[in-house]
């Protein structure tokens, strides 16, 4: 809804940006206004070792963000993409994905998206927000291999950034991602009507926002893992099955299926599938 809102409000607005951002907020509110709430260092998880970084976005905020090195043999660097969700950043670490990197040889970011958390909000460029953190990490940590482990929202922009020329991550680990916005939204008729109306009045905006759309823009030689759970009533199995068919032939395209795992949780509520599927996704030559 970027476009929408960058050109036909800002004529309302008279191209201000702080009324323009104002508008932005409104149009975020059907879909994520119960989000917009302070937030808070997880209860219980130690915050020695973070260092908290800003990250310069070209959706125009401010990225807050956590940044962690690991202590064993270094294998790369984990670019972490929330979920919708009042912990933000912070479901990687109440999750126990960002200790499980660290242990395993990977350096970890964690960023909140804007909006979310502690990063302001400005417009809905979220897919500009993950290709800055993934850019920041590769500066950070240059000649190491950067990956991105997104979850829902975060999983959905991290395909969304593929058109990106700049697109940072070598590896993407996408669980519960949603193959387009009305298919998440379908339940909740008031937001579904506002997303149907900006298909009609700005339909390349539309496709910025759509997954199924733009995996066709993922390029030779990078990999991605889906991850869908016969037991997430968000996004079944069959939204991994529309982005797998819209995939470029010849890309590699790994499917996880897990059987009970609910929307976000393959960690928690299946470890002993989840974990090995990934860690070796990620460290494999």
């Amino acid at each position: 809804m970027g476009e929408l809102a960058g050109a036909g409000w800002q004529s309302i607005t008279g191209g201000r940006s702080g009324a323009r951002w104002w508008w932005h907020r409104q149009l975020k509110k059907p879909f994520f206004g119960r989000f917009m709430k302070p937030w808070r260092w997880p209860q219980g998880v130690p915050a020695e070792g973070w260092q908290r970084v800003t990250i310069a976005s070209g959706s125009h905020a401010e990225l807050a963000a956590v940044v962690a090195e690991s202590a064993a043999s270094v294998r790369g660097v984990v670019v972490c993409a929330h979920p919708m969700g009042l912990a933000s950043k912070g479901f990687w670490l109440r999750n126990g994905h960002a200790q499980r990197l660290l242990d395993d040889g990977f350096h970890v970011v964690l960023f909140d998206f804007n909006g979310f958390g502690e990063s302001p909000s400005t417009n809905f460029d979220w897919p500009a927000d993950i290709v800055a953190a993934g850019q920041w990490a590769r500066r950070r940590f240059p000649g190491l291999p950067v990956h991105a482990m997104g979850a829902s929202f975060g999983a959905m922009h991290a395909l969304n950034a593929m058109h990106h020329a700049d697109y940072p991550f070598d590896r993407v680990v996408a669980e519960s991602c949603a193959a387009t916005l009305p298919l998440f939204w379908k339940a909740y008729p008031f937001a579904h009507t506002v997303l149907q109306v900006g298909r009609f009045f700005a339909p390349a905006m539309e496709r910025g926002l759509r997954a199924e759309w733009n995996i066709q823009h993922l390029k030779p030689g990078a990999r991605l893992l889906l991850i869908h759970s016969r037991g997430d009533t968000w996004t079944p199995v069959f939204h991994g099955d529309r982005l797998q068919a819209a995939a470029p032939r010849g890309v590699q395209l790994t499917r996880l299926t897990l059987e009970r795992a609910d929307h976000t949780h393959g960690l928690r509520d299946e470890p002993d599938t989840y974990w090995p599927a990934v860690r070796e996704f990620l460290a494999a030559d």
